[in-house]
């Protein structure tokens, strides 16, 4: 199994709170919407800063997505969906920073 770690630095024209309410719920539902998240995706999380974190200092980054794949060409496949690279793919700029925004591709090797 494949995982893809996003991280990622909100829009500078949401607040923190705008942005984790976005994220959690209008974003979700788009990916959620599309079928080739059925078809691709085996597990979506995502993990949100924790609202104390930003009473001293804005975080680098305000959360992590996860996304899990049975391989390398199904995450290929997913992000080249037409519905993905309509709908969800455009939504993304509307709460992230896709500048800063980073990703990880990986395997999971568990330890405990």
């Amino acid at each position: 199994m494949i995982k893809l770690i996003v991280v990622i630095k909100r829009s500078a024209a949401m607040s923190p709170a705008q942005f984790h309410a976005y994220w959690r719920t209008e974003h979700a539902r788009k990916v959620r919407s599309i079928p080739a998240c059925a078809k691709y995706i085996r597990r979506y999380v995502q993990a949100h800063t924790l609202e104390a974190e930003y009473a001293t200092s804005d975080p680098a980054y305000d959360g992590t997505a996860e996304l899990w794949f049975d391989s390398v060409k199904d995450k290929d496949a997913f992000f080249s969906d037409p519905d993905y690279l309509a709908i969800v793919a455009p939504d993304e700029r509307v709460f992230a920073d896709m500048d800063q925004t980073r990703f990880l591709l990986c395997r999971e090797e568990q330890i405990i």
